[in-house]
């Protein structure tokens, strides 16, 4: 139930930009230093030897276009908090570092969210960080992947499975580590079409969720959410929203987190979900990262037998008031 002017506010614009939460170099740069180092041991396993010396003095964006083009499979998931969505395994990789775990539980974050949310908040497993290159060094093919390139058109909401996409009050904060613009890839989103609920979507490039007929919101009017380092975007679980492609010179890298209101389901069971502020200390299990990670170990040994580790079947409703062509 929306109560107070936060909530209202991102009931009715399907957004809410919150400027100055974190500092860079205590919040954000410590996670930029364990993304390199990522990238130093991918260039050690897959650059050529005598490369190898030459590319780990390179700085944080050339070591990245350089891994980029080594044709390593699936690249973004050493550089996600996330299991593969199908065919886990003993090594599967994931980012899982003392300083994600410092964001996810930052007090200034959380502060925010429990204007939202309330006071019993658990951190939920939907989280990405997202590396994007100028789009003319993308390597091809990748211009319509949601976490290099540019993202389509859809509601955060979409990717939960059926109970979360019924039960779970989500909502997404999405962190810029660099300033955001338009020329850059910022996201986009219309006016208040959030209020109708969660709506028809369709599996587009690489399996990715995206809004049926996503193509009437391209002649819309939209609004840019532009934002500085430091600043967070909050997104209701409806809004619909896409990010436009980094035509810039420069890198655009940002994290999004989500967070629930505790009791619901996750919506992506059986990975993490835990509790992040209680009035009641006794929920507060998960206190420390080697504890965070544990959870995470335990959900891929679940997860190795399955063809899939997790599901989330697309919106789709015989209804066709829930269909965009209905609604613009």
């Amino acid at each position: 139930m929306m109560t107070n002017s936060l909530q209202k506010k991102l009931y009715e614009n399907g957004y809410l930009i919150v400027k100055n939460v974190l500092n860079f170099r205590r919040d954000l740069k410590p996670i930029l230093n364990d993304m390199e180092f990522v990238m130093d041991c991918l260039i050690q396993k897959y650059a050529k030897k005598r490369d190898i010396k030459k590319v780990l003095n390179f700085d944080f964006k050339k070591k990245y276009s350089y891994i980029s083009k080594l044709n390593i499979y699936d690249l973004d998931q050493y550089f996600n908090t996330r299991l593969p969505r199908d065919h886990v395994k003993k090594d599967s990789d994931y980012f899982a570092t003392q300083s994600l775990w410092n964001l996810i539980n930052n007090k200034n974050i959380l502060d925010v969210v429990e204007k939202i949310l309330g006071k019993e908040i658990m951190s939920n497993p939907v989280q990405n960080t997202r590396i994007k290159q100028p789009e003319k060094k993308l390597p091809e093919g990748s211009i319509h992947d949601g976490l290099s390139g540019r993202t389509p058109w859809h509601q955060d909401a979409a990717v939960l499975n059926s109970r979360g996409q019924k039960l779970t009050d989500m909502v997404t904060v999405w962190i810029p580590f660099t300033k955001t613009t338009k020329k850059n890839g910022c996201m986009i989103t219309v006016k208040k079409i959030n209020k109708m609920g969660l709506l028809n979507h369709v599996s587009g490039y690489r399996g990715q969720v995206e809004l049926k007929n996503s193509k009437l919101l391209d002649d819309m009017e939209h609004i840019y959410l532009e934002a500085n380092v430091g600043d967070v975007i909050l997104l209701h679980k409806h809004s619909i929203h896409c990010s436009l492609p980094n035509r810039s010179n420069d890198f655009r890298i940002s994290a999004d987190l989500r967070y629930n209101v505790a009791g619901q389901p996750s919506g992506r069971e059986p990975l993490p979900n835990f509790y992040v502020r209680s009035k009641n200390k006794k929920n507060l299990k998960v206190q420390n990262f080697k504890q965070w990670l544990s959870l995470w170990e335990k959900a891929k040994e679940k997860c190795i037998p399955r063809k899939y580790a997790f599901k989330y079947p697309l919106p789709t409703y015989k209804n066709n008031k829930r269909d965009l062509s209905n609604l613009v």
